[in-house]
This record gives structure tokens, sequence and C-alpha cells, in this order.
């Protein structure tokens, strides 16, 4: 896995809580006064905008934060267009194509998490990389790009992640 950089550690609540309160704004605020709304620190909620930004659901212009278009549709979208929405945007992130690579290059199309955490380790420090793994973990599921059954801690192509 070369060339991943780090996605920020959120969960897909906390993306969706932003998406739905900026959309109440009207789709575009101050990010410091986001924060406070929020009743976050900026530095709770600098994770939360870079990840919508990674993803395209929002973007910054001279100061405020801007719900986008696929932004609006996603917050328009049923449960299924959500995720379908969210596994195309996942798909595009480096993280994700090399993950989706490597799982496809395996036969069963399984890995062990441990096995995952120290390839991420090769490009990453280790809070990084077990970040990093959480991170994906939560989003993919949501998506349904990948899956992971903790009992075996193996994370595994989703069916519908071979589309």
């Amino acid at each position: 896995m070369d060339d991943v950089s780090p996605l920020p550690a959120v969960d897909v609540g906390e993306i969706f809580g932003m998406l739905d309160y900026l959309a109440e704004e009207g789709g575009r605020t101050d990010v410091y006064a986001l924060a406070s709304d929020l009743n976050l620190e900026i530095d709770d909620l600098l994770p939360i905008i870079k990840a919508a930004e990674l993803l395209e659901f929002v973007k910054i212009e001279e100061g405020d934060l801007i719900l986008t278009d696929l932004g609006k549709s996603l917050l328009r979208g049923d449960e299924n267009k959500r995720k379908l929405i969210f596994k195309k945007r996942l798909k595009g992130l480096p993280i994700f194509q090399k993950l989706i690579r490597l799982l496809l290059s395996i036969p069963d199309k399984t890995i062990d998490k441990n096995d995952l955490l120290v390839v991420l380790r090769q490009e990453m420090r280790e809070t990084e990389a077990k970040n990093m793994l959480k991170t994906a973990i939560n989003l993919g599921r949501y998506a349904e790009l990948i899956g992971y059954n903790p009992e075996e801690k193996e994370i595994y192509l989703d069916e519908l992640g071979e589309e």
C-alpha cells in the first residue's frame, strides 16, 4: 500500500450530523460558528470537515463550510441511495482503492485485521495505522463496500463491493 494518506478518524454519524446541521443552516455557515453551534472544539470539528471534504460532500470557501450538490443529494436520499453515494465516493479514495486491490488479490477476498494493520504500519505510524483501520472499517461497512467479522477479526470484500 503505497501513497496512502491517513483518513481523518471520524465515524459516519459524525459526518451525517454535521451535514444535517449544515443543511438546516441553508447549506452554508462559518466554520467557527459551526463549531460553537455544535458544541465542539474546532480541533474536534476539523477531522469531520476534512472527511466530508474528501468525500466531496462539502467545500470550504473564505472560511465558510458549504454543502455541495453531492452533499445535498446524499441527505435527500433514502438509506440505500446514501450507501451507494458513500460507496462511490469511498472507491475514489486511495486507501479504499488499495484495500480493494489487496482483497481482490486474495482468493477468498478476506484479510486478518492484524495483517492489514501490518500493511498499514509500513506506510504510517502505529497510531495513524490503527485510526485509519478503524475509520476504514466504519466507513466501508456503512457503504457495504467492505465487511468486518469481529469474531474472526477478518475484513472482507462485501458482495456489493465487487460491482
